[in-house]
């Protein structure tokens, strides 16, 4: 999902018709092999942080259901984020700088003392920074200026990360929650009032894509999955309870990465000249 983004950014950030060398593909494979690595590095201290919540929750992490030693997860994420700052080190500053910001969200919303995951405020904050991360990655991947297209698009698919994505992700995994103490928004302002407030969000959000749809031509074809999208999320989201088995409790969040998937391969499309 996060190399969809990147790629999504870089091609709404490209001029149509603009000549590419060799060179700067093989710079650019770089680039995304790069934030790969990275992203992969926190979701490893994320698992590790999350193994015991996973765990109740019955969430299928290779740590959390035992089949990845977090002694081992440590070594492999220590390496990863090695590697990746050597690469994006290759890539150029601009992507070094990214992948240090990406890293220090990874380890405010994992690791102790801070674990900003664990309340409702510190998650969607993070998440929705990352997102940002991710789509100014993709631009700075192929050298670009901040373009209207890429600036909308990142800020309304960040905000769909953070203020849907990071909250509906913890319908289904309200025991866990409980059991960690966290302060979740399920648990802090109760069930329903969420799940109304989250639709009206959801549909808010995709309502900013479409305002700059209508100036900016590259945005119509990702604005049409989000609408549709955000209309299904609200009603995954009013018609299920976090007490349904966790198939149905889910509904919500498949609704919003397939919306978000749907999105950004609309966002490739819409980049392609006709």
């Amino acid at each position: 999902m996060f190399a969809l983004r990147f790629v999504a950014a870089s091609a709404l950030a490209t001029a149509p018709f603009t000549a590419i060398p060799i060179s700067a593909w093989i710079d650019y494979l770089w680039a995304v092999a790069t934030w790969l690595l990275t992203t992969t590095c926190v979701y490893l201290m994320n698992g590790m942080a999350d193994r015991e919540n996973d765990r109740i929750n019955g969430v299928g992490r290779p740590i959390g259901r035992g089949d990845l030693h977090p002694r081992d997860a440590a070594t492999v994420t220590g390496l990863l984020a090695v590697a990746a700052l050597a690469l994006a080190l290759h890539v150029g500053i601009g992507m070094a700088a990214l992948v240090l910001a990406f890293l220090a969200l990874g380890y405010l919303y994992s690791a102790p003392p801070f674990q900003l995951s664990r309340t409702w405020a510190g998650s969607s904050s993070i998440v929705t920074l990352g997102g940002i991360c991710t789509y100014a990655a993709g631009g700075v991947a192929v050298r670009a200026q901040l373009v209207p297209d890429l600036v909308i698009f990142a800020v309304v698919m960040s905000l769909w990360m953070g203020l849907i994505g990071a909250v509906v992700k913890d319908f289904s995994d309200v025991a866990g929650d409980r059991a960690a103490q966290r302060r979740v928004l399920t648990l802090v302002v109760g069930e329903m009032p969420l799940r109304r407030s989250v639709s009206i969000v959801a549909l808010g959000v995709a309502t900013g894509l479409a305002v700059g749809a209508s100036r900016l031509p590259a945005l119509q074809c990702p604005c049409v999955p989000m609408l549709f999208g955000a209309i299904a999320v609200a009603c995954c989201t009013l018609t299920t309870r976090y007490r349904d088995p966790r198939p149905v409790s889910r509904r919500p969040y498949r609704a919003f990465m397939v919306t978000q998937i749907a999105a950004n391969f609309g966002a490739l499309i819409g980049s392609v000249p006709v």
